[in-house]
């Protein structure tokens, strides 16, 4: 069989090679039609969305300074400090990885090209000298000889690397909890309410509930009260009386194409059966029926006491907000009276407003237990595919011998499918999990988009972390040896540790196929693909055509999720194989790059969190810092280099600093600071000197009108658009 590394670099040249071709043809595609859909990749410009007042350049490549030269006070205004703290983090990864690149060139490089572990090299189980090492891994540890005097300086990079990341991500955190302060003192309407779950029966009245919090308050105190009653059966009235609204513009459409006959329409199952009616008199008939039948179970169901009562209260000071949450309003807290700040009514999350502290507690010891066994469960196909990425494990196992006789045969093929082809594939795996792990985040009971997300996060991240870090790592190392892991189980550790080096290739190539991936976000080819077929074919009405034409919301969850695996990568391996921490400039580049061109020109937010998600990312690239801490004290364990334990002193500062942290910055960006007493009718000035609203979404206190808190059976019903907009079948 071919000597293991040699594979590795052609593995490595053919991934590099593969994913080079396509950045470039992804870029250059990108900047050939941007300018003939510009509806599609300006949307927000083109749509004439409040902020966004330029469009980037037409020239072949001037996007990209439009982009990066883009203010980032204006990003805050238009997008949010959701936007802005995701774009700060990506470049601050940036500055780590591109830290750790220019430190590890300068230290790592010449001491392991250095390294005699050829001169040394152990033995197999079978007696024969292990493959020496050969081409890149000659400048990773991997080269050094046991016991070797040259790894005091790979303890020494530990320490810088400890200082690099605690440096960046200070600055961050600093820089949140300066914004959080800002964003809490706003006149935005989220900053002047609560939201209160498990009300008592007594209070659950109005005019009770006004009493209670009056009660709390000084004079002119409260502004308004909005009792949450649960509609399960007029929700699902309203969405039906939607599908009939858009089958009616469906019909007033296909009745005005020139020479056409009234549409019909079968009355009985899924139309396909029954008696044949006049579409247009047919559909409106439906909609006066649902309007009234609506209206009935909005009556009826203020007239039921729900089994669990839920209030948005409104005050006339932001600092009354904040000492609600802050204090205890109840002896039986958190069952009753329980307070929550009131999300942005466009975060609000209404099926599950009224889900009380039981309630959520059930539903999370549910959901926590179905993610454990799904977590595993997604490892069997994890690990077969690790195993694919070696060819060593390849050859153990008799049914794919002949699959490594051809490999053998071909570097090009060895390299594509040890290299390209598992990692893509596993990416692609990951990715299946984001709408399972959403359902799920949601069916636990979080009454905010904001906190699903935060939940979605969470999941993604264990998932990706768990199964793409440890459990590939690991079965690529126990299935390359399990004969002789069979006979010593012991010896686990030891093939664990021999098989580092290989591994780190097999995380670069990882990383190099995610940051061709990042890249190609850009062009947006396959959504570009389907939106001009849904417009030419099936979009006719001015309603179906503009939400074909709309661009949702930015990921930012499952995109910090991936952000801080990547981070966490790096960081694992930037001591074992430095070279990896260009492929992270690479990808977190690439990612800065399009996400920011997304989020300014195309994304359009649905709701404001606030940048609550920061923290979340935070804390889990120092939990990969402290992954890295274990990680090298096992190697230079098993290295024979005692002295490596000294990099328990930067561990251990880690959780001090981490520590230091979170109680310098958590409180106050999560709560702010108190206010003074101010007019409550103060209304935000915006840069284009209008006031009264915000442009990244949030609804600001002086709109307020007491339908934001109401429920979605409280708000104008969808209407008719009886004018049914283009004729014309324009998809550009």
């Amino acid at each position: 069989m071919s000597n293991r590394y040699q594979v590795q670099d052609s593995a490595f040249v053919v991934t590099l090679v593969i994913n080079t071709v396509i950045s470039i043809l992804s870029l250059l595609i990108f900047c050939f039609i941007r300018t003939k859909f510009k509806k599609f990749y300006q949307y927000r410009y083109e749509t004439n969305q409040r902020g966004v007042e330029i469009s980037p350049r037409t020239g072949f490549f001037a996007w990209i300074r439009d982009t990066l030269n883009y203010d980032n006070e204006k990003i805050i205004q238009t997008s949010g400090l959701d936007a802005y703290m995701f774009l700060r983090n990506v470049k601050t990864n940036i500055l780590i990885c591109g830290t750790l690149m220019v430190l590890g060139a300068i230290m790592l490089y010449p001491t392991n090209a250095v390294g005699k572990y050829n001169e040394n090299r152990p033995n197999d189980d079978e007696g024969n000298p292990v493959d020496p090492i050969v081409g890149l891994a000659t400048i990773s540890m991997g080269n050094i000889e046991r016991e070797s005097n040259l790894l005091w300086v790979h303890t020494v990079f530990t320490f810088i690397v400890t200082a690099v990341v605690c440096f960046f991500s200070y600055g961050d955190y600093s820089e949140y909890a300066k914004r959080r302060v800002q964003f809490k003192k706003e006149n935005r309407l989220l900053n002047h309410s609560i939201l209160i779950k498990d009300i008592n029966e007594s209070s659950f009245k109005l005019d009770a509930m006004k009493q209670v919090m009056n009660s709390y308050l000084p004079n002119n105190g409260l502004k308004d009260v909005a009792l949450y009653y649960p509609s399960p059966i007029a929700l699902k009235l309203v969405s039906q009386r939607e599908v009939f609204v858009k089958k009616l513009e469906r019909a007033l459409f296909d009745q005005k194409k020139p020479g056409s006959k009234p549409p019909m329409v079968k009355t009985g199952f899924l139309g396909c059966v029954g008696e044949k009616r006049p579409a247009i008199e047919f559909y409106s008939e439906k909609i006066a029926d649902l309007t009234k039948q609506i209206e009935t179970e909005r009556q009826a169901s203020e007239q039921q006491m729900p089994a669990a009562r839920a209030a948005f209260v409104v005050f006339n000071q932001k600092q009354s907000a904040k000492q609600f949450v802050q204090t205890i309003m109840d002896p039986n807290y958190p069952c009753e009276f329980g307070t929550h700040y009131a999300p942005d009514p466009n975060d609000v999350f209404w099926s599950n407003v009224s889900i009380g502290c039981k309630s959520f507690f059930i539903r999370s010891l549910i959901v926590g237990v179905f993610i454990f066994f799904l977590t595993f469960f997604w490892a069997v196909p994890v690990t077969f595919l690790s195993g694919f990425s070696n060819l060593g494990t390849l050859a153990k196992v008799s049914a794919f011998s002949w699959l490594v006789d051809i490999i053998n045969k071909s570097s090009v093929l060895a390299g594509f499918l040890q290299g390209f082809l598992p990692n893509l594939v596993l990416i692609i795996f990951m990715a299946l999990l984001v709408p399972i792990i959403t359902a799920v985040s949601k069916a636990q009971g979080f009454h905010s988009n904001s906190e699903i997300d935060e939940s979605v996060f969470s999941k993604y991240f264990l998932f990706l972390v768990f199964n793409v870090f440890l459990v590939s790592a690991i079965a690529g190392s126990i299935f390359q040896s399990i004969e002789s892991i069979a006979k010593d189980p012991s010896s686990i550790v030891g093939q664990i540790a021999n098989s580092l080096g290989g591994l780190s290739f097999q995380m670069i190539n990882f990383v190099m196929i995610a940051a061709a991936a990042s890249l190609g976000k850009i062009g947006r080819f396959i959504p570009l693909l389907i939106r001009q077929l849904k417009l030419r074919f099936f979009s006719k009405t001015k309603r179906e055509r503009e939400a074909t034409k709309k661009c949702g919301a930015f990921g930012y969850s499952t995109s910090y999720a991936f952000n801080i695996l990547v981070l966490q990568l790096c960081l694992a391996y930037c001591t074992l194989s430095p070279f990896i921490a260009i492929f992270g400039v690479w990808f977190f580049g690439a990612t800065y790059l399009v996400s920011k061109y997304n989020i300014i020109w195309v994304n359009t937010p649905s709701y404001q969190g606030g940048g609550i998600l920061y923290p979340l990312s935070f804390r889990r690239t120092l939990v990969g810092l402290l992954i890295y801490h274990i990680l090298m004290i096992g190697s230079f364990n098993l290295y024979g280099f005692y002295f490596g334990n000294l990099t328990v002193i930067p561990l251990v500062f880690t959780i001090l600093y981490w520590v230091y942290c979170e109680t310098q910055f958590h409180s106050k960006s999560q709560n702010g600071i108190l206010d003074k007493y101010e007019n409550a009718e103060e209304q935000p000035i915006l840069e284009d000197g209008g006031v009264g609203s915000f442009a990244d979404t949030t609804v600001a206190f002086t709109e307020y009108n007491g339908l934001q808190y109401k429920s979605p059976v409280y708000q104008p019903l969808m209407e008719p658009d009886e004018s049914n907009g283009e004729q014309g079948n324009s998809s550009v």
